[in-house]
């Protein structure tokens, strides 16, 4: 069973979330905050993170800086109301390894849950995340099953 940190300020959506992926056989904690979530990081293994871009006391982004200078390498999937290119693009290159905006649809964060824990494991290298970003970026025409994950530079 994945353990997966959901680190959310929303009570409501965090519970939600908690309570559905308990549900589909994940262990869940959750942190409100970004102090908590690193204290959670700091004493337990997590196998993902979902974590919401705009926090209290900064963003999700900052949650990824603080992994990196911290040696810790996890699949982070970034959450948030606030949609748009530049923050995906912002999020990928700071080596979150998808991106979904809310409100989220059960199966699409089922399946980037799924794709992000496949790609990690079993071993976990630095590069993973670019090289899932890239492969969904970049889908083989022969591999039907992959789907892609399309950032356009075309923004009006």
């Amino acid at each position: 069973m994945a353990a997966i940190l959901i680190v959310e300020d929303d009570l409501t959506f965090a519970t939600m979330l908690k309570t559905w992926l308990g549900k589909q056989g994940f262990q869940i904690s959750t942190a409100g905050d970004l102090s908590k979530a690193h204290k959670l990081l700091e004493h337990q293994s997590y196998d993902l993170i979902l974590s919401d871009l705009r926090l209290p006391e900064g963003d999700g982004l900052s949650l990824l800086d603080w992994m990196q200078k911290h040696g810790l390498v996890v699949p982070l999937i970034v959450m948030t109301s606030y949609a748009d290119v530049q923050n995906a693009v912002n999020a990928m290159k700071q080596g979150a390894c998808d991106y979904i905006a809310k409100p989220v649809q059960p199966a699409m964060l089922l399946e980037k849950i799924e794709d992000a824990l496949s790609a990690s494991s079993p071993t976990l290298s630095k590069g993973f995340c670019k090289r899932l970003i890239s492969d969904k970026a970049n889908p083989s025409p022969y591999n039907s099953r992959r789907r892609s994950f399309h950032i356009s530079s075309d923004v009006n």
